[in-house]
């Protein structure tokens, strides 16, 4: 699972969308997005309720050592980052704004591992919203899918601006990189990529491993 990854999906969400707020949810092809269906997933909100998984790729199901379709996407976190993902999702649904979010996974053996979460907002339904999203792994933990991930907390949160894509370009051209511009989501305020508070406590995390920068 590769950075590179997440860049494919938010061009070909950009490329889907067009002008519009967010592409329809009927619109992505499997097929379009074949290296990449592992690490995806589809949330799915009723009024009132919390967002569950409609979907979720084999590997995020192995790293997290069970199957998660129809359970909490806020089940994933620690108790203290509950509210603020139920927030985020929220806002991003109904605001169609993609969000990325840098996150601290603990296993079951109190291993740490970083993943970066991608965000992408789809067009409402009848009484449902759904979101598109991917997760991936900042570094190579050799015993990421053996040692299963029991709780993340946020590191920081940030919202994507992808550029506007011209709908005759392709996907293969714009995953060599869409340019985007990364803020930070913090008590309103738009920074570069702070470090937004997810916990009491911040565990050391071992291996190459660059998480997003900041400026």
């Amino acid at each position: 699972m590769q950075p590179g990854k997440s860049q494919e999906l938010i061009a070909y969400w950009e490329q889907l969308r067009g002008p519009r707020a967010a592409p329809e949810r009927s619109e992505i092809a499997p097929a379009a997005i074949a290296r990449q269906l592992a690490d995806i997933f589809i949330l799915q909100a009723s009024p009132g309720g919390e967002p569950k998984f409609r979907l979720a790729g084999t590997r995020i199901c192995s790293i997290h050592g069970r199957e998660l379709k129809d359970t909490s996407f806020a089940a994933l976190w620690q108790a203290q980052d509950r509210h603020s993902i139920l927030r985020l999702i929220a806002n991003s649904m109904t605001g169609k704004s993609p969000v990325g979010i840098n996150a601290e996974g603990t296993s079951a053996r109190e291993r740490a591992a970083l993943f970066e979460f991608t965000l992408l907002p789809l067009a409402n339904e009848i009484h449902e919203q759904f979101l598109i999203g991917m997760i991936v792994t900042l570094g190579q933990p050799f015993w990421l899918e053996s040692d299963s991930i029991v709780e993340n907390r946020i590191r920081s949160i940030a919202t994507l601006e992808p550029r506007r894509i011209r709908t005759d370009q392709s996907v293969a051209r714009l995953a060599q990189g869409p340019k985007s511009a990364i803020h930070t989501i913090i008590g309103g305020k738009a920074d570069h990529l702070q470090l937004l508070d997810g916990g009491k406590t911040s565990r050391q995390v071992k291996g190459d491993v660059k998480p997003l920068p900041r400026r």
